[in-house]
């Protein structure tokens, strides 16, 4: 009878590991799924970005009150064709160094094409000397994807 009770616990420890380690391996798992999720959503815009490029090619801001206002144009170079969500722009005055808050201007800029924003408010109130451009892409939810390169314009 003694025997009988010592081969029982021996198959309920071995359950009980098995058990464990089916645990074990089903967390580890869904961290690493959703790892590999996250990562193959980065590359898609990832890529968009290495072929979008969007800089300035012209600007000029002047003075109006404590503001300044600036016209800029914008150009789309690059192979990709995908749509734009629209692009982010920095203002500042190197000599200052003084910058703006992030200008958002929302829209596609179709590929090797010009477009001229004017009356921007820059928000500074010392003279800009330089813009910086970084377009972003949007999802399906609207959400927004910055690219990580930035174009500089010093006017």
């Amino acid at each position: 009878m003694l025997g009988d009770k010592k081969g029982l616990s021996t198959i309920v420890v071995t359950l009980i590991i098995i058990l464990i380690s089916l645990v074990a391996v089903g967390i580890v798992w869904v961290v690493v799924r959703n790892v590999i999720q996250t990562g193959t959503g980065n590359i898609e815009w990832d890529t968009k970005c290495i072929v979008t490029d969007v800089g300035a090619t012209a600007a000029n801001c002047s003075a109006v009150g404590v503001s300044r206002i600036c016209d800029i144009t914008l150009q789309r170079s690059g192979t990709g064709s995908d749509a734009i969500g629209g692009v982010k722009l920095v203002f500042k005055n190197t000599t200052a160094a003084t910058s703006s808050g992030l200008v958002n201007k929302i829209g596609d800029i179709q590929p090797l094409v010009t477009v001229s924003y004017t009356g921007i408010n820059s928000t500074l109130t010392v003279n800009v000397n330089k813009i910086e451009v970084t377009a972003y892409f949007k999802d399906e939810s609207g959400n927004e994807h910055i690219c990580g390169q930035t174009n500089s314009f010093t006017f």
